[in-house]
């Protein structure tokens, strides 16, 4: 199938189900939030192939695919819902393009986590509870003041969202996360795309009716259509 034939409808795909519901996530400046390691907003949509292998390759569905209602430059381009990242870097060892950039998950900054003192069950002397901290075992950006009261070190949060996802208080917005601290990387000065015969593993040809049958299920269920 010629390319730019199957570029366009790769990107049509992503339009298909615009009206189940709005997938953009913003944050402040009115970017979209974008999977971990993309690069600076201009070049990431300059490289990024709409091909939406980071999609497919996120388990835990934390990445939509932006439409129309999100700006004609952004359609088929992915969009980071936060608070379902695990990131586990499976997004950027699947994009071919550059468009995320290869960094090592420690290097990441996905913004800041945030505690909600109307909400935290320790902060109402409701109970006591230590959740947040034990999930940020790795970072160490929460720790407990007064041996009590959580608080985040912003200088050692990366935005992981392990906190997010742990927190019992989670649905009455205890933690929330500040996206609007997330580090885009700088694009290197060469680009070269990922081509299959450079790959290690052998890439069985997916015939075309297969493709996109299973991109119109993915999309169906990253918006809630499908189960």
């Amino acid at each position: 199938m010629d390319c730019k034939r199957r570029k366009f409808l790769q990107i049509a795909a992503g339009t298909l189900v615009v009206g189940a519901g709005l997938a953009g996530a913003a944050q402040a400046g009115g970017e979209l939030l974008r999977p971990p390691g993309a690069i600076t907003e201009p070049d990431f949509l300059a490289r990024c192939q709409r091909c939406m292998r980071c999609v497919d390759a996120c388990q835990p569905a934390a990445l939509t695919v932006a439409h129309l209602f999100d700006g004609l430059r952004n359609v088929g381009t992915p969009v980071l819902h936060i608070d379902k990242c695990i990131q586990c870097m499976d997004c950027v060892r699947a994009c071919p393009s550059g468009a995320l950039s290869k960094v090592s998950k420690k290097d990441l900054r996905m913004g800041v986590a945030v505690i909600n003192e109307s909400a935290c069950v320790t902060y109402l002397k409701t109970r006591r509870c230590k959740t947040c901290v034990d999930a940020c075992r790795e970072f160490k950006a929460i720790t407990l003041k007064d041996r009590r009261y959580p608080v985040v070190n912003a200088e050692k949060c990366t935005g992981c969202g392990a906190c997010l996802r742990r927190c019992p208080e989670r649905a009455k917005g205890a933690i929330s996360m500040d996206a609007s601290k997330v580090k885009r990387f700088t694009a290197p000065a060469e680009h070269f795309l990922t081509r299959l015969e450079s790959r290690t593993e052998e890439v069985p040809p997916v015939p075309f009716s297969e493709w996109f049958s299973k991109r119109l299920e993915t999309l169906a269920q990253v918006y809630g259509v499908k189960k």
